[in-house]
This record gives C-alpha cells, structure tokens and sequence, in this order.
C-alpha cells in the first residue's frame, strides 16, 4: 500500500517540493491506489496540474488524494480531503512518483518467443482477421471483421468494427515524453493511457500510434490514416479526417472532422485543427489553424479561410 505520506516523504528526498508542507495524519494516512488526470481523479487518486493550469478553481476541482502543483500554485484551494502540494516541476515530480511508486502500470509484457502470439486477456472477434506475425499484447479488443496486417504489434488498444491495419504497424505503446530533474537527468514520464480506433478506420503500414499519457488517443469514425505516419499520444482525429504518409502529429493535437494533413506535414503539440481544414504538403503549423482554412508553409499561414 502507497500512502500520501510515502509520496511526500519520497518528493522531499528527491528535492522536488518547492515550499515545505505539514498535512494533518488523516491525509497523510490516506491510499494512493492509481493516476488519472485531474478532471477525471477519484478518490485514492494522483495528479498533477502545469502552472498554466495550478488555479484556485483547478485545484479545488479535484477530487483525487494527492495533487502536484506548480511553486506559486494557491494550493490552500483544496478540499479538506485533498492535499495540494508545490513542486519546483509538477511534472517531473509526477513522473518521479509513478516510476517509483507505479511502475507496474508502465510495463507491457509482449508474449515471449515460443508463446502464444495473442496475450491472453485480450478481446478478439472471432470475424477478425490476424495477419502472420502478428503480436497482440495486454488490454487489447478487436471488432468485428477488422484485419490487422502482418508483424503488427498491439497494446492496451480498442478496436472498433471494420477497421483495416497494414503491415508493421505499432499501436499502444509508450510515447516520447521525458522530463529534466535540476541535476539535468531525465525521467520518462509515464504513458499509462490507451488507443481507441473507432469504427471503419484504416491504418496504413510502418505507422506508429502511441498510447495516451493519463488518457486516451483517438482515432474517430471513418479516418484514414496513410502509411509511415506518426501520431503522438493523446492525439484526437476527427471523424473522416485524412493524415497522408509521412505527417507527423505531436502530442495533445487535437484534429476536427473532415480535416485533410498533406504528406511530410509536422503539427506541434497542443494545436487544435479546425473541421475542413488543409495542411498544405511539408507545412510545420505552429499554432491554431481555424475551421474550413487552408495553411501552407513553415512556419505555417494561412492561404485561404472559410469566410471568405
């Protein structure tokens, strides 16, 4: 059993609270039992809020066991059942805290060389079809007459009906997300999330598709999704949206429907994608591209808008 009073214990040793803290013995007492996002914790849970978010209402909002927060948070906000604490880096510290802590959530244990290619606790309709070489790992479900490709590698996924994977496709593993400590080591940050593909999507081959941090990427109704494509975790494709070979979409970007991502476009993190928006063919966007607008360019501009 992880306690709030372990986790804290464990942050001062590693330097990582920016103001110190007394919490009464019943919080400290109090299970640490998993992680969640902050709009979604429940009781026994661990979170963390960046310092564009650390507000009062944030913080008094989350119903959770243990919130890290940024140094100059009003961490006096929270519940009386919550203990909000400062840390020079929340996110670091969080990541510290679930390696140590956590780090059964972070292991995905592929079926050994002479074992059954399919983990046993997966969900697969017996109307889908499994290509040669094909490896299903933990936490998987498959619909109805989906086909997955060849030498595809599958992991904490949910898979809808109809969906085609090419060849040499991975889908549910950890993305690229590390934090620096003050002595310039890096921590991964954990990626404990899932994929869900919704109905009627195809996937091309050689494309990667992470799994969500604390939350889920989503491939929505009907996308189509070209081969050598990388998508980051967290990602949100809208429905009937096109990602051509070789996009590159950063973590968190979040993608309306009928968009259309040209080859070699690269989208940075965090950016939203407006319904019937075009990335025009190389573009690096940058920020914000509104509804029915077409961008080209690096950095990324608008070339034409749906108003006008």
């Amino acid at each position: 059993m992880t306690t709030v009073s372990d986790i804290v214990l464990f942050l001062e040793r590693e330097r990582a609270l920016a103001a110190p803290i007394a919490p009464s013995e019943q919080i400290r007492a109090r299970e640490v039992t998993g992680v969640a996002q902050p709009s979604r914790s429940g009781v026994g849970d661990l979170s963390w809020l960046s310092q564009r978010y650390s507000t009062a209402e944030e913080i008094s909002s989350f119903a959770g066991a243990l919130l890290l927060c940024s140094a100059d948070a009003p961490v006096d906000a929270a519940s009386a059942k919550t203990l909000a604490v400062s840390c020079h880096s929340p996110k670091w510290a969080f990541s510290k805290v679930v390696n140590e802590f956590f780090a059964e959530l972070l292991r995905t244990e592929w079926p050994r060389q002479g074992d059954a290619a399919v983990s046993p606790d997966a969900d697969i309709s017996d109307q889908a079809v499994l290509g040669a070489g094909v490896v299903i790992g933990p936490d998987v479900q498959i619909g109805n007459n989906s086909v997955i490709g060849p030498n595809s590698c599958l992991a904490h996924v949910r898979i809808g009906a109809r969906v085609r994977i090419g060849a040499n496709c991975t889908i549910g593993t950890p993305g690229f997300g590390f934090e620096k400590g003050q002595d310039n080591a890096y921590v991964r940050f954990p990626h404990i999330g899932t994929v869900v593909i919704e109905d009627d999507v195809e996937i091309g081959s050689n494309t990667c598709i992470d799994r969500g941090a604390l939350g889920v990427t989503r491939i929505q109704q009907g996308a189509k999704i070209d081969n050598l494509v990388h998508i980051a975790h967290n990602v949100d494709i809208g429905v009937h949206s096109l990602v051509i070979a070789h996009a590159m979409i950063a973590g968190s970007v979040r993608i309306g429907r009928n968009a259309w991502i040209a080859p070699s476009a690269a989208i940075m993190n965090q950016v939203l994608i407006g319904e019937n928006a075009v990335i025009g063919m190389g573009a690096v966007v940058l920020k914000d591209v509104p509804s029915d607008a077409t961008v080209v360019g690096n950095p990324a501009r608008v070339i034409t808008r749906g108003d006008k």
